[in-house]
């Protein structure tokens, strides 16, 4: 009877630490992908050239699409401190049409390179159904021969941080819990396999 006992707590604790470790693995898990970087090509910083690019955020597969709506992707461009570009987001059609104005600082957002070497063009709104088409306007190049490269950045939201902090938590805490329970159940049965405490062994 002791051994049932005992079985039937162990397997419940194990069931919690479980269920509790996959939530934290997932959610870690959640955490790089919002560190995941979307890379476009290279163009040059040459003072009224353009350059334009067109990517899908969604995909046929979770992995290829970009992670979910708690991580607002930032478009930002690789440029020489002091390049001054100007940059415009569209979803269009399939036969280019344009249906909505992608980034949430307005049509045309303008943005100078920082001592950093990042030009910050402000969050997406996200779309899964259309391609999104960013044309660049270089307003003021940088040094013969030198590169833009843009890129979308994803960062965390408030909720998703919440979220994080509570799922490592709960993985402390049942952990903490689990561990002294065994203890506690250790420590107050001397034999957990063969007679009850207090009893008379032969």
């Amino acid at each position: 009877m002791v051994a049932f006992r005992f079985l039937a707590l162990l397997t419940v604790g194990l069931s919690l630490l479980t269920f509790v470790f996959l939530l934290n693995v997932s959610n870690a898990r959640l955490e790089r992908e919002a560190l995941r970087q979307v890379v476009g090509a290279p163009f040059q910083l040459e003072a009224g050239g353009e350059a334009s690019w067109t990517l899908d955020l969604g995909g046929t597969r979770v992995e290829t699409a970009w992670p979910g709506e708690q991580r607002q992707p930032h478009l930002f461009v690789r440029a020489e401190p002091g390049a001054e570009l100007a940059a415009q987001a569209e979803y269009r059609s399939a036969d280019g049409v344009a249906l909505l104005a992608a980034l949430a600082g307005g049509e045309r957002v303008v943005a100078t390179a920082g001592p950093d070497g990042l030009a910050s063009f402000g969050s997406l709104w996200l779309s899964w159904e259309h391609p999104l088409t960013v044309e660049f306007e270089v307003l003021k190049g940088g040094p013969e021969g030198s590169q833009g490269e843009p890129f979308l950045s994803g960062q965390p939201s408030k909720n998703f941080m919440a979220a994080r902090a509570i799922s490592r938590t709960l993985w402390v805490v049942f952990t903490i819990i689990g561990a002294m329970g065994l203890a506690v159940l250790v420590a107050t049965q001397r034999d957990l396999f063969g007679a009850p405490r207090g009893s008379v062994r032969s």
